[in-house]
């Protein structure tokens, strides 16, 4: 019976506490982007978060993406404005200033493609300017432009003074503008990350504001100097400065406020960092301290802690038996924020709570909240791949494992990001087979590379994590060789000097051939041009010889006829000298026989061949070419083509040296030769 009244009294209590605990402001941290970082134009619309976080962004130049590491510009084919963006089904539906609706769709190569449509499908809208909560008269008066709730906090961006937070009675928690640290004053619209991250677009530039950090910006320097001490007392801070000393109150929205020195000496310790640490002093086990084994400062912390400090990198190590396992590690970059080059850089305050000297500020950082963010990291992905070759931009599929780039290729481009939006991370890379050691560490997920030699590469990429072995990707990478360095290349090579192995084998075997040949064939010439010059030699000897037979046979003849001609006289002078007294008939028949010797054809025939034998063809020669040449006239060239005298000529044809020269005159007629022309000299050359 008495159940039902114990369960409402509970109900009213709850209710009652519930009540009467305020709703407290959120700690921030802020994260600005200008046209610098997106590459558009400075002026911003309307916001949208996809299902997996990525950002879009209306914008006057078209639409930005952004997933934690790179920024994407589409612009419209007509290069409108775009200032409405919303993300429904797993596609980004816009509007321009003259209310032109159209959509974009990703294809597998991860880029954006624009569809215009005529009407938006159910369920598709655009930002409201209802106000849908309470608001306060400050507010009011700031003309609101843009609404958000996350829990039980309202988020309000105004026309003038930039964004308001306030609880559901409408009371301000928080005010954010352009004097503490916000892009701009004019906010065009606000979206909700997350429950712990806020994007604000402005008429200028973009904020991100991650809710409640693990690292927090307490005051600027500019305002209240480089920290030099710190202490925690119960719920109260306390610090000391270049410039002074301070209080605050650890709630958020709290202030520091300068104090008298006396007041905050009692607190202060004297916590600075031990020059006499060394890291190989410490730890045994430097190796797998990793880049903190190169340690530039050692902060000792409560729990047997230690900071080691980096460059602009932190890592807290437990210490046990000399060996350190790493709790966590803060990459300084990922927030914006410089550790201070000269002097204490972190002050521990409790086991948990850290403060921070960054040349921004003064941090503070919450490593548990840190560890705990830091569980079910993402993992990493290739939001896009190209390429530029022969000045056309070549792009690859994202489920890419290997690429094939020419040898010539001119860049490469590949776009390294998580699968679901993560902020304040980094990404590192190297190529194995260029080089060993990782990259700086760089927020833009874009990395790019000029042309590599022809081989086989491997792109690796990590993720900078908080704790544990950082997550990596990585993708093969060829670079084929140019077509006289390919493998076909080469087997055509050795073809070709297959080939000319074979032709200089050839032509050497042929140039041998040939050489033997021609040997064989010199050896035959001279033997032929011996056997001819034998035969040359006998013929010169043999018409030598004829030629002798000839002169001998002609001499005797001449000679005979002489001697019968002598033989004739003396004949004719006996007869004179006896005159009756020598018969006539003994007279005139020795006459006969003297005068038939002397004409005796036998001879003349006898002659001839001799003559031919020596001279051939001389006299078929003078026939063919003079036709009316007599018996007589040969006899005349014959004779004087063996350069006989007139006298020998008159002996040997029985005729006096007149007729021979009568003869002579009338054989030059026949012949045609003009008066210059020696007539034996012409019978000898012909």
């Amino acid at each position: 019976m008495f159940k039902l009244p114990l369960i409402l009294f509970f109900t009213i209590l709850t209710a009652f506490i519930m009540q009467a605990v305020p709703v407290v402001p959120p700690s921030f941290l802020i994260q600005n982007y200008g046209v610098d970082d997106y590459k558009a134009s400075c002026q911003n619309w309307a916001l949208s978060v996809s299902h997996n976080g990525i950002l879009y962004v209306a914008n006057n130049s078209g639409l930005l993406s952004f997933d934690g590491n790179t920024w994407r510009l589409y612009p419209l084919p007509d290069n409108d404005i775009i200032n409405g963006v919303t993300y429904f089904d797993n596609k980004i539906y816009t509007k321009t200033e003259d209310n032109v609706y159209g959509y974009w769709t990703s294809d597998n190569m991860g880029q954006l493609h624009y569809h215009t449509i005529d009407k938006l499908p159910d369920g598709v809208g655009f930002d409201s300017h209802v106000e849908p909560y309470l608001l306060p008269e400050e507010v009011k008066q700031a003309q609101p432009t843009a609404y958000a709730t996350i829990r039980d906090l309202h988020f309000t961006g105004t026309e003038t003074s930039g964004l308001y937070i306030t609880n559901k009675e409408g009371d301000i928690l928080l005010h954010l503008h352009h004097n503490n640290r916000l892009q701009d004053n004019l906010v065009r619209a606000i979206c909700v990350q997350d429950e712990k991250l806020v994007w604000v677009a402005f008429d200028n530039g973009l904020s991100q504001i991650a809710l409640d950090p693990p690292i927090t910006l307490l005051a600027e320097r500019s305002n209240i100097g480089k920290l030099k001490k710190g202490y925690l007392n119960g719920d109260e801070l306390y610090i000391q400065t270049n410039i002074g000393y301070y209080k605050r109150r650890m709630q958020p929205g709290e202030k520091f406020l300068p104090i008298p020195e006396k007041e905050a000496q009692s607190f202060l310790p004297d916590n600075k960092a031990n020059p006499k640490l060394k890291i190989d002093g410490l730890f045994k086990n430097t190796d797998a301290l990793g880049i903190f084994s190169k340690a530039q400062y050692i902060y000792p912390a409560p729990e047997n802690l230690y900071w080691l400090t980096y460059k602009n990198e932190a890592g807290l190590f437990h210490l046990e038996d000399e060996k350190g396992s790493m709790k966590c590690r803060i990459l300084f970059d990922n927030y914006n924020m410089n550790l201070v080059t000269r002097g204490d850089a972190i002050f521990p305050l409790s086991s948990n709570l850290y403060l921070v000297s960054a040349m921004q500020g003064i941090l503070l950082v919450d490593t548990r909240q840190l560890i705990e963010s830091n569980l079910g990291n993402t993992s990493l992905r290739f939001a896009e791949i190209d390429y530029i070759y022969n000045e056309t931009l070549q792009k690859l599929p994202l489920d890419t494992k290997t690429i094939s780039l020419p040898h010539n290729f001119k860049e490469m481009n590949v776009y390294a990001g998580t699968s679901i939006f993560t902020s304040n991370h980094q990404i590192s890379y190297k190529i194995e087979g260029v080089s060993s050691d990782w990259s700086d560490w760089q927020k833009d997920g874009k990395i790019s590379f000029l042309q590599l030699p022809e081989g086989t590469y491997e792109l690796k990429v990590r993720k900078y994590v908080i704790k544990g072995p950082y997550p990596e990707i990585s993708l093969i990478i060829e670079v084929r060789p140019p077509w006289y360095n390919s493998i076909w290349a080469y087997i055509g090579y050795l073809f070709a000097i297959w080939l000319i192995v074979q032709g200089g084998l050839h032509y050497y075997l042929k140039s041998l051939r040939k050489e033997e040949q021609n040997k064989l064939e010199a050896d035959k010439l001279a033997e032929q041009h011996k056997v001819h010059q034998l035969k040359s030699e006998m013929l010169e000897a043999e018409l030598q010889n004829k030629n002798n037979e000839l002169t001998l046979q002609t001499s005797a003849l001449v000679k005979k006829n002489e001697a019968m001609q002598a033989l004739l006289k003396e004949l004719d002078h006996q007869k004179e000298a006896l005159a009756d007294r020598y018969p006539n008939k003994m007279y005139n028949r020795l006459r006969t026989l003297i005068e038939e010797t002397l004409n005796d054809q036998d001879c003349w025939i006898l002659f001839e061949n001799y003559f031919n034998s020596a001279h051939r063809n001389f006299m078929d020669k003078l026939r063919e070419q003079y036709s009316d040449i007599t018996a007589g006239d040969l006899r005349i060239c014959c004779f004087l083509r063996m350069n006989l005298s007139t006298k020998e000529i008159a002996s040997l044809l029985n005729i006096s040296v007149r007729a021979v020269e009568i003869r002579r005159y009338r054989l030059r007629k026949r012949l045609g030769l003009d008066s210059d022309t020696n007539l034996a000299d012409f019978l000898m050359r012909f």
